[in-house]
Formats: structure tokens, C-alpha cells, sequence
């Protein structure tokens, strides 16, 4: 009986993920037991000290502490709980086996979501940015951008950008485009070679990576009169030919943010490790976010201007998962499309190695689902 009831309450505990979508990594969370006890059938005989972890957190929800102060239905739900557990325990209902699965999976959400952090109201600017973009007004005497703005964070690229400012589009999808690159401080010509190119440039008196360069020139493209943003990198491994695809759907009214994914479409890199972090990342973001997702750092992406503003992007360097997650969490539309990546055009990594760049790109996942209420607060879902 009781292999019975922990099948059905496995079963049902997954589907229920799959239709919840954001809780879907709390829900299956709370099959774990269930599923342990049908694999291992001696465990139904032995204290069940996972219920009382439940009964705890759906206590803990009730008492509404932590987040759970802002998820009114929640603690209330946890309440409700509580006193179900109790007087199924009490009785000897068989049925309490369904209960202490969800009472803790309701409970850890309450306790998880209800807020954003603190971090997503931090100032979205600083000195450098303040300079840069003072700068970059008095020696364009303010333009007026193109209705489509293709912002390039550059860093010591003076070799990778010959070969990526010529092929840019002028018209993506219709539209005029304009080129802005920020130059994130290079010790090289990077500025001085996109300004022979003949495109916007946006210098920054010092080096903070890419996450605060895109945010910059995210910035610029939206203050200047730009609707829609595209990005690529200054190395030449996206396709300009994708432009147009993850443009489309935006104008089509189908999404407010699209990203290439090299899975869905095409990559050379012949790292293994590389390429299994694509993976694994992107099962991990799914997991969280409840949105099935196959590439969380594609460099090629486009969205409205206006998510630009509305998203924290607090990290210096490994922004787009930041990004992505920010986007899921605030509610706008996302789409994945095909994309194609090629190898350098020239220059080295920036990112540093594989184990440096996963657990720091790990890091950055993790901290901004927490930041973002997990993956966003109870009262916006």
C-alpha cells in the first residue's frame, strides 16, 4: 500500500511540475522521497525523518518566516497544511504518505519566494558610466540612433573587429541599424578602429567587463532613440545572418526577448567540457525557472529596448545568464531559435578557464534566481 501511494504521489507530484512551471523544481523536489521509497522498499519501514522536515517547513511558511511573510496565500496554504498533516497522522490515514510531500514542497516556496533581493536596487550606473555617456554626447552632439541598435562590448579587440563591423547589416528585418561598441577600457586601438569603421563609440575610462559594457551600451541605445536591441560579440563567432531570426518574432509580436542557441543550430567547439557546461547550464536554469531552455549564454540576442531597463544587471562580466534569468523573472516573453557559432575570428577567451568559468558563471545562475525571488515574486506570478 504504502509502495502504492508513494507511486501515485511521484506521478502525480511531476505532473503537477510540468503544468506549475516555475515551481516545477519544488514540486519534483518533493517526490524525492516517494521515489526513494518505491526504489527502496525498506525505507517504508524506517523513521520517516523527511516528514518532519516537511512538517517543519510548512510550519515555518505558516509563521510566515523569511519570504514567506510577503506570500500571504502561501502561509496561509502551509497553515492549512499543517493542521491536514496533523489530523491525517492522527487518524492513521494512508493518505498522509500524499501529504508531507506537498505540504514541504508549499512550504519551501513560501519560504524561498515572496520578494526581490536588495541587490535589484542597486544603481544601475556609476562614474564611469556617467563620463562615458557625457562624453559620448558631446562628441556626437546627442545622435539619434537607428530604430534597431547592434551593441558590441569590445576589449582589446583591434584584431577581432575588421573582421565584424564590415559585414554588420544596415537593415535587419526592414529596419535601419546602427552600431554602437563600447570600448571597455582596451590598453589597444579597439576605439580607434571602430571609429575608422564609421560607427558609435562609446569609450569607458577603465576595465569592468562585459556585463557593465552591455549594460552601458543598452543604455545608450534606449536614451538615443533605438526600439530594439541587438547583441553580438567583437570576435566574429556569431552569424550576422541570424540577425534577422531572432529579430522576427519581436517584430511579430511573438516574444520581447529572443536568443540564438547553439544547440538548436550549429557549433564547432570541439572543447567537451565546454560543451557540456552548455548543457548542464541550461538544465539548471530550466530547473529553476521552469522554462525549458537549451542555451543560457548565447551571445546573439535581441529584445525590446524597454527590457534593458526594467532588467538588474548588476554583474560585471558573466551577464548573460543575468540577463536571461532577469527577462524570465520580470515576466517578458522569451524565445530560443537557432543559431550558428564559429570560432574566434581572432584574439583569446576573456572568460577565463572551463572550471574558473563554471563556477563562476554557477554563481552568477544561483545569485540572481535568489535575487530575483526564485525565479520571481509570488504577487507577480
Amino acid at each position: 500500500m504504502t509502495q502504492a501511494l508513494a507511486a501515485v504521489t511521484a506521478i502525480g507530484a511531476v505532473y503537477l511540475g510540468l503544468r506549475l512551471g516555475v515551481w516545477r523544481w519544488l514540486v519534483v523536489l518533493s517526490a524525492v522521497p516517494s521515489v526513494l521509497v518505491l526504489l527502496v522498499p525498506a525505507l517504508a519501514d524506517r523513521e520517516p525523518t523527511w516528514e518532519w522536515a516537511a512538517v517543519a517547513l510548512a510550519v515555518l511558511a505558516a509563521a510566515r518566516v523569511g519570504r514567506a511573510r510577503q506570500a500571504a496565500a502561501l502561509h496561509n496554504l502551509g497553515g492549512v497544511l499543517v493542521l491536514a498533516g496533523i489530523a491525517g497522522a492522527a487518524l492513521d490515514l494512508p493518505l498522509a504518505v500524499l501529504w508531507w510531500p506537498v505540504a514541504g514542497a508549499f512550504g519551501l516556496t513560501a519560504l524561498l519566494r515572496g520578494r526581490r533581493g536588495r541587490a535589484t536596487l542597486r544603481l544601475q550606473e556609476d562614474d564611469v558610466d556617467r563620463a562615458a555617456l557625457a562624453e559620448f554626447d558631446a562628441r556626437y552632439e546627442t545622435p539619434a540612433l537607428a530604430p534597431v541598435a547592434i551593441v558590441i562590448a569590445a576589449y582589446a579587440e583591434e584584431h577581432g573587429l575588421p573582421g565584424v563591423l564590415p559585414v554588420l547589416p544596415r537593415e535587419v528585418c526592414g529596419l535601419a541599424t546602427s552600431v554602437v561598441v563600447v570600448d571597455d577600457g582596451s590598453p589597444d586601438r579597439t576605439a580607434e578602429v571602430a571609429e575608422d569603421a564609421g560607427v558609435h563609440v562609446v569609450r569607458c575610462g577603465t576595465n569592468r567587463g562585459q556585463g557593465a559594457a552591455l549594460r552601458l551600451g543598452y543604455r545608450v541605445a534606449r536614451e538615443h532613440g533605438a526600439s530594439y536591441v541587438i547583441t553580438t560579440d567583437a570576435d566574429g563567432q556569431y552569424d550576422v545572418a541570424d540577425m534577422p531570426a531572432v529579430l522576427q518574432p519581436i517584430l511579430d509580436d511573438r516574444a520581447d526577448f529572443v536568443t540564438g542557441s547553439r544547440r538548436l543550430g550549429h557549433q564547432p567547439v570541439q572543447d567537451r567540457l565546454r560543451r557540456l557546461g552548455v548543457y548542464v547550464f541550461a538544465g539548471i536554469v530550466s530547473l529553476l525557472t521552469g522554462r525549458w531552455l537549451t542555451d543560457t549564454s548565447f551571445g546573439l540576442r535581441a529584445m525590446r529596448a524597454e527590457v534593458t531597463a526594467a532588467v538588474t544587471l548588476n554583474q560585471p562580466q558573466y551577464q548573460s545568464s543575468e540577463l536571461l534569468i532577469g527577462t524570465i523573472s520580470h515576466g517578458f516573453r522569451v524565445l530560443e531559435v537557432p543559431g550558428t557559432m564559429h570560432a574566434r575570428s581572432a584574439g583569446t577567451t576573456k572568460k577565463g578557464r572551463n572550471l574558473v568559468y563554471g563556477r563562476r558563471y554557477a554563481g552568477v545562475v544561483l545569485g540572481t534566481w535568489w535575487r530575483e525571488g526564485c525565479p520571481r515574486p509570488v504577487g507577480e506570478s
